[in-house]
C-alpha cells in the first residue's frame, strides 16, 4: 500500500491524501488500470456542467472524461490549441483512444476541431471547440440572487398556471352559480388560488 497526494499545501490537503493499492494484473487478476497512479490533489476545477450531458449513454466513458477535462481548459470560451498526446497524458490513455473519443464527441455534436499547421504545413496539433450550450450549465439570471431565491422563484413558476395580466382577479356572482362554477370553486379551493364570491 502506498499514500499518493501532494505534501505541500493546507491541512486539509494533507488530511485527503488518497490510498492506492499496487495491484498487479498476473497475481491479482485486477485490471491494469488498478496499478495506475492517482492524480495529485490540485486546485483545478470544471465549470458546472449539464446533467443531461453527463447522462448521455450515446457517449463512451471515455468520452465523458474528455469532454470534462477539456471543459475545464476552455477558460473564457476560446477554442483550444492542443495536440492528442497532451489529451493522452492527462487520461492515461494512448493516443489512438483519444483519437476515437474526439471522433465519438463529433459524431454527438459536443465538440469540433480543426488541424493546425505550421509554415511548412506539418501539423503540429488540434484546434477544439466545444458545444458550450450542450456541455455547461447556464449562468444565472441575476448576479444578486441567492440560491435559495432562485430556487423557490423557479417551484413557483412551475407548480401555477401562469394568470392573464389583464385581470388577475377571480370573481363569481353568488346569484349565477351553476355545476360548471361549482367545480371552479373547488377546483381553485383545491390549488390554494383566491378568488372573490359577490353577492
Amino acid at each position: 500500500m502506498r499514500y499518493i497526494g501532494s505534501r505541500s499545501g493546507t491541512a486539509i490537503s494533507q488530511l485527503a491524501w488518497l490510498t492506492a493499492y499496487d495491484a498487479s494484473p498476473t497475481q491479482s487478476g485486477q485490471p491494469r488500470r488498478k496499478g495506475l497512479r492517482r492524480p495529485e490533489t490540485s486546485e483545478n476545477f470544471v465549470l458546472p456542467l449539464r446533467q443531461s450531458f453527463l447522462k448521455d449513454p450515446r457517449l463512451m466513458p471515455g468520452t465523458t472524461r474528455m469532454l470534462c477535462l477539456l471543459a475545464g481548459w476552455y477558460g473564457t470560451g476560446r477554442p483550444l490549441d492542443t495536440t492528442l498526446a497532451a489529451i493522452a497524458r492527462h487520461l492515461g490513455r494512448s493516443v489512438r483512444q483519444v483519437q476515437r473519443y474526439i471522433q465519438d464527441a463529433v459524431e454527438e455534436g459536443y465538440l469540433y476541431y480543426s488541424k493546425r499547421a505550421d509554415r511548412l504545413g506539418y501539423v503540429i496539433g488540434l484546434r477544439i471547440g466545444l458545444n458550450v450550450a450542450a456541455i455547461f450549465a447556464s449562468k444565472r439570471a441575476k448576479r444578486g440572487q441567492t440560491e435559495a431565491k432562485s430556487a423557490r422563484k423557479a417551484a413557483e413558476i412551475q407548480a401555477t398556471t401562469l394568470t392573464a395580466d389583464t385581470n388577475e382577479k377571480i370573481i363569481f356572482n353568488k346569484g349565477s352559480v351553476g355545476a360548471y362554477e361549482r367545480k371552479m370553486m373547488a377546483l381553485l379551493d383545491r390549488t390554494g388560488i383566491n378568488y372573490t364570491l359577490r353577492e
